[in-house]
């Protein structure tokens, strides 16, 4: 029998969505790092030096340190207003520093997103006469089969084949129903399982065997 499993399209909108929306944040990340906030900082840097010198200075009479405030601030295109508990140099930098920290965990989720959706996008897995085969060029055939595991199965809808290969490796290979389209996924595992000793079935009890993969009965074949 021959069957087909493409990606399931829930499966892939996921990573899609998250991808895009982590890179989006990252976008308004590197602005906000490297633009908005950076662009701050003449500003709280000019505020602080005045204040400094107001300490040192008594001869700078608070009038005074107020128009020659507004005179640098014109001079500069600023806003005249103080400076809030937001806007001091310390605070702004801590800012800068934050983006940078976004801009490096939303690339490590949204770049390996897309990734893995383009990756996955037109693979497949898919039953030959004799074996299991997917779109990254792993085969195992039915003979190689050395144990089923169906342990996260029933819960995640993932089975394990155990199998060892022409050079001797054991190797695995992971059928997904959720990653894959469910019905001809599952009609895999059944067909798998009733081509396989139940003995190599652990961690779980064999799939009931659908009709259009059973063996027919001699009344269900028509005469000639």
């Amino acid at each position: 029998m021959n069957l087909r499993a493409n990606p399931e399209s829930k499966f892939l909108l996921k990573y899609l969505l998250v991808g895009i929306a982590c890179l989006c944040f990252v976008a308004l990340s590197i602005y906000d790092g490297f633009v908005k906030f950076p662009n701050m900082l003449p500003r709280a840097q000019a505020w602080e030096a005045l204040e400094a010198e107001l300490e040192t200075d008594e001869k700078l009479a608070k009038s005074g340190w107020r128009k020659r405030w507004g005179d640098i601030a014109n001079e500069n295109g600023w806003s005249e207003a103080n400076l809030t508990s937001e806007e001091t140099v310390g605070a702004v930098t801590q800012k800068i520093w934050l983006q940078y920290f976004f801009i490096v965990v939303g690339s490590l989720i949204g770049v390996p997103s897309l990734v893995r959706y383009f990756r996955t996008k037109n693979s497949w897995i898919e039953t030959t006469e004799d074996s299991l085969r997917s779109s990254f060029g792993d085969e195992v055939r039915i003979s190689q089969i050395e144990k089923f595991d169906k342990k996260k199965w029933e819960n995640k809808g993932i089975g394990v084949l155990h199998y060892r290969s022409d050079d001797g490796k054991a190797k695995r290979f992971i059928i997904d129903d959720l990653k894959y389209e469910r019905e001809p996924t599952d009609a895999m595992v059944c067909w798998i399982e009733s081509l396989i000793s139940p003995e190599m079935i652990v961690n779980g009890d064999p799939e009931p065997i659908p009709e259009k993969i059973s063996e027919p009965s001699p009344g269900d074949t028509d005469s000639v």
